[in-house]
């Protein structure tokens, strides 16, 4: 056999080990999740709708999030979050909504996609303390405020606990240390029919 036809040889063998070797490494199951706790902090753009009751009735405000969790199975995770609102909703230039700070509770399952991102869905509850407020206005702007919006002139939203829910992904960024996008609903108010729906992004630390 030539010096050539060696090689030839050598080089065959080692492409087919590698090619064998690929479905192997990308078959390996992503490392387990299960036990580990997590802590994250989050931004938040809370988008109002429906407020009064009426389809015009919308504006966004901003807050930030505290996030305490547990993976408590490969499949399943339980979480607490709380966090206050950094800025005020101007809901069609009459209406001015806060959020004073909010707390959830919610159950999830996730599923690894691979060793470096995962997806997950939860369902829980949230408590909101917030108010919203005519805005100074002249007089014959008065007559353009909804009388819907006169009515919300107090705590908002005014029901104690509301239904939560948040769909998401998060991305391996370093060692234990992931990258949250997500969205979902925070609240609906069961006396006005307003809600508000939440999209979130920031970082989870696992340990």
């Amino acid at each position: 056999m030539t010096t050539q036809s060696t090689r030839r040889s050598l080089l065959a063998l080692t492409l087919a080990s590698g090619l064998v070797s690929l479905p192997a490494h990308a078959q390996e199951p992503p490392k387990s999740r299960a036990g580990l706790d997590y802590v994250g902090v989050q931004g938040m753009a809370l988008q109002y709708r429906k407020v009064g009751g009426l389809p015009e009735g919308r504006g966004w405000l901003s807050a930030g999030t505290l996030v305490l969790g547990s993976n408590i199975s490969d499949l399943f995770h339980v979480e607490v979050r709380a966090g206050a609102g950094l800025n005020d909703a101007e809901i069609e230039r009459t209406l001015k909504v806060n959020m004073d700070w909010f707390a959830s509770w919610y159950m999830g399952m996730h599923y690894s996609m691979t060793d470096f991102s995962n997806v997950y869905a939860q369902v829980g509850f949230s408590h909101i303390t917030g108010n919203a407020e005519i805005k100074e206005v002249s007089t014959a702007e008065e007559e353009d405020i909804p009388p819907s919006y006169s009515n919300l002139d107090k705590d908002f939203p005014s029901s104690s606990f509301a239904f939560s829910w948040l769909a998401g992904i998060d991305l391996k960024v370093v060692d234990n240390t992931y990258l949250v996008l997500e969205g979902g609903r925070l609240f609906e108010d069961t006396d006005s029919s307003a809600s508000g729906y939440q999209f979130n992004g920031g970082v989870r630390y696992e340990f």
